[in-house]
C-alpha cells in the first residue's frame, strides 16, 4: 500500500467534506429566502400591487358608474317644464295681439272722423273754430294711439323672436342631452365591472398558485439535516487514515502483522463509514431532487397562468373583449365625453337663462309702452266731453252730432280695449316673470351642483388616466417572483448538481478504498500462512483509542465489530444508528 494512494484519498474526502459544508450551508441559506419572497407582502411586489391596484379601479368605477343617459333627466325635465310653461303663456299674447289690432283700428278710425269733423267745422266758419281746435287736438291723438299701437306691436313681434331664440336654445340642449343617451360607449356595470372582477379572481388564483411552493421548499429543507451527520463522519474518516503508516518490510513477522491488520481495520471502517457518507448525501438529494422537482412543476404552472393572463387581460386587439387597457381607456373616454357634455349643457342652459331673462326685460318694456296709452285715452276722453259740450251749444254744428257720438263710441270701445289688454298683459307678465324668476334660481343651483359634478369627474377621470397607464405598464411587466428569487433557482439548481457530483467522488472514493483494502488482505495472507494461522490480533489498543473518539454511535459500533473489541459504555444497542455521541 503506497501512502501516496492514502494522502490521496485524505485529500478528496476533505475536499468532499467543504464541498458538502459549501452546499449545505448555500442552501441553508436560499430556502429560508425563497420561503421569504414567496410570502412576502410587500405592496410594490408585482402581484401584491397589480392586486391592489385592480381593486382600487374597481372601486373607483363602481362609486362613478356609468349612468351619464339618464343623468340629465331631472335637469331635461326642468328645461322642458319651463318651454312648456313660456310656450302656454306666448299663446295668450294671441289675445293681446287681437286687442292690439282693435286698438290700432280704432285709433285709425278716429283719426279718419276727426279729419271729417275739421273739414265740417272750417267750413262753419269763426262758430266751428273751438270745435276745429277740439278736433285738431283729437287727431293728434289719434296718431299717438296709432303710432303706440304699432310700436306695441312691433314689440310683440321682438317679444315672439326672443320666445324663437328660446326655442332654439331648448333644441340645443335637448340635442345634447340625447347625445348623451345615444352614446355607444362600453357599460361599466354591465361590461367593465365584470371583467375587473373575473381579473381579479384569476389574479387571486395565480398568487395561490404561487404561494404552493412554500411547502415543498420547506420539505426540501428537511436534507440539510443530514449536513452534520456528512461532516461528523467524513471527520472520523480522517481521523482514523491519519494513523495509517507504511508497513516496514524489514521488521519481524509479527510487526508486519499488526502494521498490515491495524491499517486493513482502518480501511474497512473507512469503506462503510464512506459508504454511509455516500449514501447520506444520496438521500439528502433524494430529499431536494423530488420536492425541487414540484417546485419547478408549481412555477411552470405558475408562468403558464401567468401567460394565459397577459394573453387574456393584455390583448390590445382585444378580440376577446377583456382586455383590461382597452376597456379602460374606453371607460376613461366615457367620462371624458361625460364631462364635455355636462359643459355643453351649461353653456346651453345659460344660454337659456339668458334668452328667458331677455323675454322679461322684452315683456318689461311692453308693459311701460302700453302704460304710456292710458293718459292717452284719459285725454280722448276729456276731448270727447268738450265735444259734446261744444255741439250741443253750438247750432251750427249740429250736423257734426252723429259724428261726435261716432267718435265718442270709438273712444269708449277703445279705452275697453285698452283696459281688457291691460288685464290681459298684466297677467301675462306676471307668470312670464314668475316662471323665469324660478327658473334662473333653480339654473343657478344646477350650475354650482354641475360645477362641483365635473370638477370630481375631471379629477376621476385623471385618477382613471394616471391607473390606466400604471395599470397598462404592470401588466406590461407582469412577473410572479421577483428576479432574486429566479437567481435563488438557478443557485439550487446548481447546488443540487454539485452536490450530484460530490456523490459521485464519493463513490469513487469507496470503491478506492476497497481496492486499497484488498491489497492489504493480499499483503497479509502469505504473512499469515507463515505464521500458520488465519487470522491476527494486534497487540495494542491505538484501534480502539481512535473508535472511542467517533461521535456517531451506528459509526462505533460498526468499527467495534470490525476490531473485535467491546467499546466502553454501556446499552449502546438501544442507541438507533445515526445518533450523535456527544463528549465534553
Amino acid at each position: 500500500m503506497q501512502t501516496s494512494n492514502i494522502d490521496k484519498i485524505r485529500s478528496e474526502i476533505q475536499q468532499c467534506s467543504e464541498r458538502t459544508e459549501t452546499i449545505y450551508t448555500r442552501l441553508g441559506d436560499i430556502f429560508p429566502s425563497l420561503l421569504a419572497i414567496v410570502h412576502d407582502t410587500d405592496p410594490s411586489s408585482s402581484l401584491s400591487a397589480l392586486e391592489d391596484l385592480l381593486g382600487r379601479i374597481q372601486q373607483g368605477l363602481t362609486v362613478a358608474g356609468d349612468d351619464e343617459a339618464g343623468f340629465f333627466i331631472g335637469y331635461n325635465e326642468r328645461n322642458t317644464q319651463l318651454f312648456t310653461e313660456l310656450g302656454d303663456r306666448m299663446k295668450a299674447l294671441s289675445g293681446v295681439h287681437e286687442h292690439l289690432e282693435v286698438i290700432r283700428r280704432n285709433s285709425e278710425d278716429l283719426e279718419l272722423i276727426s279729419l271729417n269733423a275739421m273739414v265740417i267745422s272750417i267750413k262753419s266758419g269763426e262758430k266751428g273754430r273751438a270745435f276745429s281746435c277740439i278736433t285738431e287736438n283729437l287727431k293728434l291723438l289719434s296718431a299717438s294711439m296709432i303710432s303706440l299701437s304699432n310700436e306695441l306691436m312691433l314689440e310683440e313681434k321682438k317679444l315672439l323672436k326672443k320666445n324663437d331664440d328660446l326655442e332654439n336654445s331648448f333644441s340645443v340642449i335637448t340635442a345634447s342631452m340625447h347625445d348623451v343617451s345615444g352614446t355607444k360607449g362600453v357599460s361599466v356595470t354591465e361590461h367593465i365591472l365584470p371583467v375587473m372582477d373575473t381579473a381579479a379572481q384569476d389574479l387571486k388564483k395565480l398568487s395561490e398558485k404561487a404561494d404552493t411552493t412554500t411547502r415543498p421548499i420547506r420539505q426540501a429543507m428537511t436534507g440539510i439535516q443530514l449536513q452534520d451527520i456528512v461532516r461528523q463522519s467524513i471527520d472520523q474518516v480522517l481521523l482514523v487514515t491519519k494513523e495509517i503508516l507504511p508497513v516496514d518490510e524489514g521488521s519481524s513477522t509479527e510487526e508486519q502483522l499488526d502494521r498490515i491488520s491495524f491499517n486493513l481495520q482502518v480501511m474497512e471502517i473507512c469503506e462503510k463509514v464512506i459508504h454511509d457518507v455516500h449514501a447520506n448525501v444520496l438521500a439528502s438529494i433524494k430529499i431536494f431532487t423530488e420536492n425541487w422537482e414540484t417546485v419547478h412543476q408549481v412555477l411552470n404552472e405558475v408562468e403558464s397562468l401567468r401567460k394565459n393572463f397577459l394573453s387574456v387581460y393584455l390583448d390590445y386587439s382585444n378580440k376577446g373583449g377583456r382586455s383590461l387597457p382597452v376597456l379602460l381607456d374606453q371607460a376613461t373616454n366615457n367620462f371624458s365625453e361625460f364631462i364635455a357634455q355636462i359643459t355643453v349643457y351649461q353653456r346651453a342652459q345659460k344660454t337659456m337663462v339668458s334668452d328667458s331673462a331677455s323675454i322679461v326685460t322684452e315683456v318689461k318694456y311692453l308693459r311701460r309702452l302700453f302704460e304710456m296709452i292710458r293718459p292717452i285715452i284719459a285725454r280722448l276722453q276729456h276731448v270727447r266731453i268738450t265735444q259734446q259740450i261744444e255741439v250741443a251749444k253750438n247750432d251750427a254744428l249740429q250736423s257734426v252730432r252723429s259724428t261726435v257720438d261716432e267718435m265718442s263710441d270709438l273712444i269708449y270701445r277703445t279705452q275697453g280695449s285698452v283696459e281688457e289688454t291691460r288685464q290681459d298683459l298684466e297677467a301675462f307678465i306676471g307668470d312670464i316673470e314668475k316662471i323665469t324668476e324660478v327658473y334662473s334660481v333653480d339654473a343657478r343651483k344646477d350650475t354650482l351642483e354641475l360645477d362641483r359634478i365635473k370638477k370630481e369627474k375631471t379629477e376621476f377621470f385623471k385618477t382613471m388616466r394616471h391607473n390606466e397607464d400604471t395599470l397598462t405598464s404592470m401588466l406590461s411587466s407582469l412577473r410572479v417572483y421577483p428576479d432574486s428569487f429566479q437567481s435563488l433557482c438557478l443557485d439550487v439548481d446548481s447546488s443540487l448538481l454539485a452536490l450530484g457530483e460530490t456523490a459521485d467522488v464519493l463513490k469513487a472514493l469507496k470503491e478506492a478504498v476497497s481496492t486499497i483494502a484488498r491489497g492489504l488482505r493480499n499483503k497479509r495472507e502469505p504473512l499469515l500462512t507463515s505464521h500458520d494461522t488465519n487470522r491476527w490480533t494486534i497487540r495494542n489498543d491505538r484501534l480502539r483509542e481512535l473508535v472511542e473518539r467517533f461521535t456517531i454511535t451506528a459509526h462505533k459500533e460498526e468499527a467495534g465489530k470490525v476490531g473485535g473489541f467491546a467499546l466502553a459504555g454501556e446499552g449502546l444497542e438501544s442507541i438507533e444508528s445515526g445518533d450523535v455521541t456527544l463528549f465534553f
